[in-house]
């Protein structure tokens, strides 16, 4: 007899009635299989050497076995899912393939194995960005670092306290642990690398389990005694110090914190460079073996090898017969080979790619930390992540700090290559590719009158503010607008912005009338918040374009070395003449447009006439100098080119033809508010030139195949700089060239131009001149000091660059009150941008260039105390050229030109390298003081 279970009915159900239905219970949560995936992968990161076990087959681990389940988990998951497979940080490491390819090819087919082990590392980052794209399987992937990576520094340091080197991986010549990396920096980087993760995340929520995790992770690094972690974490610590307030839109606070580590930094670089503190270490050493093994390497054993190491293959790199390398993992196996005294791997990344796979390894590495860089930075801004994704990072600026350990361990030991490093570069890549958020649509800036047939991308992540413009001196503008709600400048002056609510649907606690309320700050929100806003964005736009330029900088010190590789000191003068000369005659032909654009497109309203103009002139620009370059062929063959011959000479007009467009198509970019574009174009414009060469190399060598590749480089940066302009809607709404319009640009152009020639001849006159009085020695040795004290113009040349569209939008009074406003925060950034130079100066130049040039140090000094004052200079040229003044701009430069001329005769003569500082230094503080004069008197005008 069987009894079933019947439910009690409900209070008040009738005599008989059936009882309800039993309510479903909840659902057994299941075991998810990419969730067992992808914590058995993280956890298996360290077992490299379990329990003592040496590495297989081309140094294959059990992590190797683990991350095939994990890349057929993924691929299934998102199979399933229907979800497209995204494939991050594919390129730099296709190219790392290639290049090692490549090399194999070059020498015999050595160090062929290790490409595959590329691809399979990438395999990890894959894996990690896919599944984060879940939500739950991101949380999940971050809190399984965090505990796995704190169970596992208990269980080493567990080892350690009952003398168990299996557990503990101790070395057996020393103090330093390992756990089951089989080598200390590993492990070092490992536990840096759980710390930053716990951080970002603030995992545990408890903050004292936090505290009590990030100090189990900091005690198991420091028993590593690992000098170069130790070092990457204190620096990573301070960057995301910096990176916080940063975010926080305490920008003041950020360069305070700065400036304090700058000068710390530099008093510690100093004591140590003339204090003999080995004494000290070695009395450190003998109270603990830890402290042997860690700190007291740090002079010792430890340095010499390091520098030991860097001098072998830095001879390596210079003796070598073709660019493209030895061989993959073939550094150890040719310094045998040149039976060197000390043999050892490169330790050091960026000397290991450009070693042993030449210059393509080197470009595969600059983009693989371009593409983390910029990843990191996209994260990191205030707002940019999903909330979902927010709750889970809520400092994702601290996987920039992350990043900033590998980059810093990268000069002590090879890290960029790590299974675990290439799996938190995963993490990164899924917070951009997946968590960040959608940027509303903005509707386009169009001409009046015209419609749109289809949507345009959003305008600059949804602000409408901060074109950037290029002064006719080749300095940049300073950009910080108003305020999101300005009209844009395509509207006629009675039509509301397009982005502002309709009259009859005011937003909620808005004034009745148009005028802002007295509480609202200049970006549209509150005060206090508006203003940390309109700061924090000028902060963002200067941070990046410093970033555009020291990347075009690096790009086209690249492209010089690769040149002089090719085809020796003969090339590199046909590479800096086919780049200068026709970019000098552009300018000349075309009037001054690239500075004059950008003034333009912010204050006329018609953009229907002055775009179509603009185009026109660019046109009339570039034919122009194609046809002065072939009529004066004669004059410059006998003068520059007698030694490539006449068809090189001939060809050089196509450049001539083709930089025009690219650098008119920059200042078109600021002036359609679009600084990031314009920002990102100055680094596009150097870097293409790189792959577009050595492609040609493959099949073509010398001048000829120089000059195609500058054509096609540009050719190759006009269409990305068109294509943006074309997303943006600069080509729609046009009109008929206006005739008038087009004399009136031109004028204006060429009035900032005077001012670029006077510019370029008060940085070079001193040069000249000393040149010929001193003779090339002592002209070397100054043209190391003034390169070096030139850094300093960075910040000025950002700072204009971004504030000249904003000036040109705004009323008269409002640029001067906002001029006014920034001088002494643009003299203070150039101030500390100069101090760190001045404090390495005496032992950084020595170092780098020889002993030969210790006489470089006093000239740098001099020109350092002069060029401070350049971020007032850029500061105020903005406003000149944002109200169109700028005939009062060149002005300004000729009296600092006149300066240098008379000072430079009087003292060069006498005191040489010295005296040409002198001068330079007086004519940049004349070029201020005559431009905050030339400041004062338009402002009292106005």
């Amino acid at each position: 007899m069987t009894t079933t279970a019947t439910r009690a009915a409900p209070a008040g159900t009738p005599a008989g009635a059936p009882a309800p239905p039993r309510e479903p219970s909840a659902p057994r949560r299941r075991l998810r299989p990419e969730a067992v995936a992808l914590v058995a992968g993280i956890a298996s990161l360290p077992m490299l050497m379990p329990f003592g076990l040496a590495p297989g087959p081309g140094n294959t681990a059990l992590p190797d076995a683990v991350l095939v389940g994990l890349v057929i988990t993924t691929f299934l998951w998102a199979g399933t899912r229907k979800a497209p497979v995204r494939w991050p940080y594919l390129l730099p490491t296709l190219l790392t393939v290639v290049a090692g390819g490549v090399a194999a090819l070059a020498n015999e087919g050595v160090g062929g194995l290790t490409l595959v082990k590329d691809l399979f590392v990438l395999l990890w980052a894959v894996c990690l960005a896919n599944l984060g794209r879940d939500p739950a399987l991101f949380r999940l992937a971050v809190r399984a670092f965090v505990w796995i990576g704190t169970i596992y520094a208990l269980v080493m340091m567990t080892g350690f306290a009952i003398g168990n080197t299996t557990l503990s991986g101790q070395q057996p010549d020393g103090e330093r642990l390992m756990f089951t990396f089989g080598d200390a920096n590993y492990a070092a980087n490992w536990f840096i690398c759980v710390f930053f993760i716990a951080r970002a995340t603030r995992f545990p929520e408890t903050p004292w389990r936090r505290r009590a995790v990030c100090g189990v992770l900091i005690a198991a690094e420091l028993l590593t005694g690992s000098n170069g972690g130790l070092l990457a974490l204190c620096c990573a610590l301070v960057l995301g110090l910096l990176f916080r307030l940063l975010r926080e839109g305490k920008a003041h606070h950020a360069v305070a914190v700065g400036a304090a580590v700058a000068l710390l930094g530099g008093g510690a670089v100093t004591a140590v460079t003339q204090v003999d503190v080995q004494p000290m270490l070695d009395r450190a050493a003998e109270t603990s073996p830890i402290l042997r093994d860690s700190i007291g390497r740090t002079t010792g054993e430890s340095t010499d090898s390091r520098s030991t190491v860097f001098a072998t293959t830095w001879e390596m790199i210079k003796d070598q017969e073709h660019p493209w390398g030895i061989g993959a993992a073939q550094t150890e196996t040719q310094m045998r080979v040149r039976q060197e005294a000390y043999v050892q791997e490169a330790h050091n990344d960026y000397i290991a790619s450009v070693l042993e796979r030449g210059f393509l390894g080197g470009l595969a590495l600059i983009l693989l930390v371009t593409a983390l860089v910029l990843s990191c930075v996209r994260i990191a801004r205030r707002g940019a992540l999903k909330p979902e994704y927010a709750r889970l990072v809520p400092h994702p600026e601290l996987f920039g700090a992350l990043l900033a350990v590998f980059l810093i361990c990268g000069l002590f030991y090879e890290v960029l290559h790590y299974r675990h490093g290439f799996a938190i570069f995963g993490l990164i890549a899924a917070l951009a590719l997946f968590g960040r958020r959608t940027p509303a649509p903005a509707v386009p800036r169009t001409a009046p009158g015209t419609r749109l047939r289809r949507p345009v991308r959003p305008l600059n992540d949804g602000s409408r503010r901060g074109q950037a413009i290029t002064a006719p001196s080749g300095t940049t503008l300073p950009d910080a607008g108003p305020s999101d709600t300005s009209p844009p400048v395509t509207s006629p002056p009675d039509t509301p912005p397009p982005d502002t609510p309709p009259p009859d649907t005011p937003p909620p606690d808005a004034p009745s009338s148009g005028t802002p309320s007295p509480q609202t700050g200049p970006s549209g929100g509150k005060g206090g918040d508006g203003m940390k806003s309109v700061r924090t964005r000028l902060v963002s736009l200067v941070a990046g374009n410093m970033a555009a330029r020291v990347g075009a900088l690096a790009s086209l010190g690249v492209a010089t070395v690769l040149v002089a590789r090719v085809g020796g000191p003969e090339l590199v003068g046909a590479f800096t003449l086919v780049r200068i000369l026709p970019g000098l005659l552009c300018h000349l032909s075309n009037g001054g447009l690239p500075a004059a654009a950008p003034y333009f497109l912010a204050r006329d309203r018609d953009q229907s006439a002055v775009r179509p103009t603009l185009a026109w002139l660019t046109v009339i620009g570039a034919i122009l100098a194609a046809l002065i370059w072939l009529a004066l062929s004669p004059v410059l063959f006998f003068v520059f080119f007698e030694s490539f011959g006449v068809w090189v000479t001939l060809a050089a007009a196509v450049p001539a033809f083709t930089q025009g467009f690219v650098s008119v198509g920059k200042g078109l970019l600021q002036g359609t508010d679009d600084p990031h574009g314009a920002s990102l174009a100055i680094a596009v414009e150097e870097f293409v030139f790189l792959p577009i060469y050595v492609l040609i190399l493959v099949a073509w060598h010398g001048t000829g195949a120089l000059v195609a590749g500058l054509v096609l480089a540009d050719i190759a940066a006009a269409s990305w700089i068109a294509r943006r302009l074309r997303r943006r809607g600069f080509f729609r709404g046009w009109g008929r060239p206006d005739p008038r319009l087009g004399r009136s640009i031109a004028g204006y152009g060429f009035r900032g131009y005077v001012g670029q020639l006077i510019d370029l001849l008060q940085l070079r006159f001193d040069m000249a001149l000393l040149g010929a009085l001193a003779g090339p020695k002592v002209l070397g040795v100054y043209t190391v000091a003034s390169k070096f004290a030139e850094l300093v113009q960075l910040p000025g040349l950002a700072v204009n660059y971004v504030l000249y569209p904003d000036f040109a939008r705004e009323d008269r009074r409002s640029a001067a009150r906002r001029t006014a406003a920034l001088i002494l925060p643009a003299l203070a950034v150039s101030v500390l941008a100069a101090l760190p130079l001045a404090l390495i100066a005496g032992t950084a130049l020595p170092w780098v260039f020889g002993d030969v040039f210790d006489d470089a140090v006093v000239p740098t000094y001099i020109r350092l105390a002069g060029v401070v004052t350049f971020g007032v200079t850029g500061l105020i040229m903005a406003y000149l050229y944002g109200v169109g003044r700028p005939g009062a701009a060149s002005t300004g430069q000729g009296i600092g030109l006149l300066v240098v001329v008379a000072l430079g005769a009087f003292l060069i003569p006498a005191y040489g390298a010295e005296g040409a500082a002198v001068a330079t230094s007086v004519s940049f503080i004349a070029t201020t003081a005559a431009l905050l004069a030339w400041f004062q008197h338009v402002r009292k005008k106005d």
